[in-house]
C-alpha cells in the first residue's frame, strides 16, 4: 500500500521543478526539450504536492509512470511506493534519469515509446496504478490503450490537455468515441485545472489532472464490447451526421431499416452520435443482434 505518511513532496522534487534547475540540467548535456515529443515539464510544486495527495489515496504498492522528464515526480511516488516503472521514449533523457534517481533502487525505467508499452510483462496480475504528467503527443492513445488492455492499471492520475480531459469525461451531448472507449473501462473525473504557465517551457494550452477508475467489468457484457464499439466507432467517424445515416453504412441497411431498429432501440433518429448514452449504444446493438444483422469488422 503506498505510504502516506509522506506530508510534502521531498526537497530534491521541489528543487527540480524550478526552471533555473531545469535550465542547468539540461545544458550540462546539452539537450533541447522536443515540442514534437510534448515535452513540458511541471514547473509548480504545487500542483506537484496536489497531485500526489491523489496519488497516496490509493491501496496500490506499485506505480507506472509514463513521460518522467527530469523526474519530479518519479521521486515523489518512489518516496512513497514499493517499486515504480517509468517510461522514457528520449534516449537522451536517460543519462539525466539515472543522475536523478541514483538514489532509488525501487525504480526501473524503461526506454521505450509508451504507445506500444505492454505492461503485463512488467506487472503480470498484481495490481498497480498509473501517475504521469503525459506528454500531449500520446496521451490519447495511451489513455485508449491502457484503459481498455486487460492488464491495465486499477487507477490512473493523470495530467491531460484541457481539452482531451473534457473529451474523457464528457456526458452524452458532448461525447466522444474516445469518450465512450475509456468509459466503457472506466469511471473518469476531472479533479482540477492545471494553467499553461504551470509548466517549462510553457505549452499553448492548458492541462488538467484527471482520475480513472478501472471498472470492476466493462460497462458492456463481454461477449458484446467489440460489436458496441464497433458500432461507435463507425458512428462517431461521422460524428456531425444522425446516427441512422452514419451507422447503417456499416450494416449495409437501406434507411428505413436503420429508422426501425432505432425505434426498437428506442433512441430518435435525429440524434447525433455525441448524443447517446453508453446504455443507448447497447440498446442499439441488441436491436441489431436481435434482427439477425452482422456487425461488420
Amino acid at each position: 500500500m503506498l505510504d502516506s505518511k509522506v506530508s510534502d513532496i521531498p526537497a530534491q522534487a521541489r528543487d527540480l521543478c524550478r526552471p533555473r534547475t531545469m535550465r542547468m540540467l539540461l545544458r550540462q548535456v546539452d539537450l533541447r526539450l522536443s515540442r514534437k515529443l510534448g515535452q513540458h515539464m511541471l514547473a509548480d510544486a504545487g500542483v506537484l504536492r496536489a497531485i500526489m495527495r491523489r496519488v497516496r489515496q490509493g491501496d496500490h504498492d506499485q506505480v507506472l509512470e509514463i513521460g518522467p522528464g527530469l523526474g519530479s515526480l518519479t521521486v515523489c511516488l518512489a518516496e512513497v511506493a514499493q517499486r515504480v516503472v517509468t517510461v522514457e521514449i528520449d534516449a537522451r533523457m536517460l543519462a539525466l534519469l539515472d543522475a536523478t534517481l541514483a538514489f532509488y533502487p525501487n525504480v526501473e525505467t524503461v526506454h521505450q515509446d509508451a504507445v506500444s508499452f505492454d505492461p503485463q510483462p512488467y506487472f503480470g496480475a498484481e495490481p498497480y496504478m498509473l501517475a504521469a504528467n503525459l506528454p500531449y503527443s500520446v496521451a490519447t492513445p495511451v489513455i485508449r490503450q491502457l484503459a481498455a488492455h486487460p492488464a491495465g492499471p486499477q487507477r490512473m492520475v493523470v495530467m491531460l490537455q484541457r481539452e482531451v480531459a473534457e473529451r474523457v469525461c464528457a456526458a452524452p451531448g458532448e461525447m466522444s468515441y474516445l469518450s465512450l472507449l475509456v468509459q466503457t473501462y472506466a469511471k473518469p473525473e476531472v479533479l482540477f485545472g492545471v494553467p499553461a504557465q504551470a509548466f517549462f517551457p510553457p505549452p499553448q494550452v492548458d492541462s488538467a489532472v484527471v482520475e480513472l477508475r478501472r471498472r470492476a467489468e466493462p460497462y458492456y457484457p463481454a461477449e458484446a464490447v467489440d460489436d458496441v464499439l464497433r458500432l461507435a466507432q463507425s458512428g462517431f467517424a461521422q460524428r456531425r451526421k444522425q446516427v441512422h445515416n452514419s451507422v447503417r453504412s456499416l450494416l449495409r441497411i437501406d434507411d428505413e431499416h436503420m429508422r426501425w431498429l432505432l425505434k426498437e432501440a428506442g433512441i430518435a433518429p435525429q440524434c447525433r452520435p455525441q448524443e447517446l448514452s453508453l446504455g443507448e449504444w447497447f440498446a442499439l446493438y441488441q436491436a441489431v443482434k436481435a434482427d439477425g444483422l452482422l456487425i461488420g469488422s
